[in-house]
């Protein structure tokens, strides 16, 4: 026998009151901002953020630079530090004179302040005023914690840019190739770029391999979320002339900016317009463009099925990680145990028995 109670309960329409909605709507655990009309979006447009770097970057968004190791990406972000805090150009572009916050994750004090004097010197800037350094080397275990002193810390001080240097230091215990792991980072920044109001740019660095074969946002080493979720991405790829680099950009809210090339003049980076940036070093071993998925081995051994979600993680499709895969057993790259995990095969030669830095 049919309930008519029941029945007459499941028709009532249910209907959102948004009719007393303030500023915000409330939902579990956040406030939202209300929905915008796109007409009055467009009559009550809010003041675009200040660009902080002149067609590059915004106040109020986020960047990475990214290279291969050893470029200089320290020496090129202090310079940036420098420009910024003086309102003097970096490289080619124009910058506004700002509160600069530089937090040095892995240089010794001494010498952080050794590259500072050497590049204040090359230009000419002896007024460093808008400029702080916080040295945090060996302090990065817990990021969500640090995030927090330096929204607190940088909240008093009104910085208008702010350098993490380099970012694989925030990620302690954690793996740059996870998307989760990324993805809390990322909202970490994010906090900070929302409190302070102030730009972010982090220190990246590229995968192993040929990047020339690559394109630009995908020779960032790790998950494909440090691309995605940048607004800015400076990328300095090595060029064919010895001790330069192409540089190249994607910015989200800005027009493309065309790539140019410049040198490495120590301490800093300068322009060189009379090279081509299409003319990107090249001539490595076909082997490297599978490094990206062997190092996903590098931190741990592991199953076909967790080497194969690893690799998702970073772009790749289902058909081409079984095709890479079986490039790296023919090669004997990598070798299974009797455990069935995945580990890469080393093999001991005259070149890998020596020591040497990267």
């Amino acid at each position: 026998m049919t309930n008519n109670n029941t029945l007459e309960t499941e028709k009532k329409p249910v209907h959102l009151q948004l009719k007393d909605a303030s500023q915000f709507i409330k939902t579990t655990g956040a406030q939202l901002p209300e929905i915008d009309q796109a007409s009055a979006l467009l009559t009550n447009q809010s003041e675009k953020p200040a660009e902080i770097i002149e067609g590059v970057l915004h106040a109020g968004t986020k960047a990475v630079l990214a290279s291969g190791s050893k470029v200089g990406k320290t020496w090129t972000l202090l310079d940036l530090a420098i420009a910024v805090a003086t309102g003097t150009p970096f490289l080619k572009f124009k910058t506004q004179k700002a509160k600069v916050l530089f937090i040095n994750f892995e240089i010794r004090r001494e010498f952080i302040a050794d590259r500072l004097k050497i590049i204040q010197q090359q230009k000419n800037q002896p007024d460093l005023g808008n400029l702080d350094i916080w040295n945090l080397r060996g302090q990065t275990a817990d990021f969500e914690e640090l995030t927090k002193s330096i929204i607190q810390s940088a909240g008093k001080q009104n910085y208008k840019l702010i350098i993490l240097d380099p970012i694989y230091k925030a990620m302690v215990g954690k793996s740059e190739n996870a998307a989760s792991s990324v993805g809390v980072m990322a909202n970490q920044i994010e906090h900070i770029v929302e409190a302070t109001g102030a730009a972010v740019i982090f220190a990246h660095h590229y995968t192993k391999g040929n990047a020339a074969k690559k394109n630009q946002i995908d020779r960032m080493s790790g998950s494909g979320v440090f691309a995605r979720d940048a607004d800015s991405i400076i990328t300095l790829t090595e060029h064919e002339q010895k001790g330069c680099f192409s540089v190249e950009m994607t910015l989200r809210n800005l027009a493309p900016q065309s790539p140019f090339v410049v040198e490495w003049k120590y301490p800093v980076m300068v322009e060189r317009p009379d090279l081509s940036p299409g003319d990107l070093k090249s001539g490595e071993p076909a082997e490297d463009e599978y490094e990206p998925l062997v190092s996903l081995l590098d931190e741990s051994p592991l199953t076909t099925t967790e080497w194969f979600v690893a690799a998702s993680e970073i772009g790749y499709s289902r058909a081409q990680f079984f095709r890479d895969k079986g490039v790296l057993v023919e090669k004997k790259v990598v070798k299974i145990n009797e455990n069935k995990y995945w580990s890469r095969e080393l093999v001991e030669t005259r070149e890998t028995s020596i020591t040497t830095e990267s």
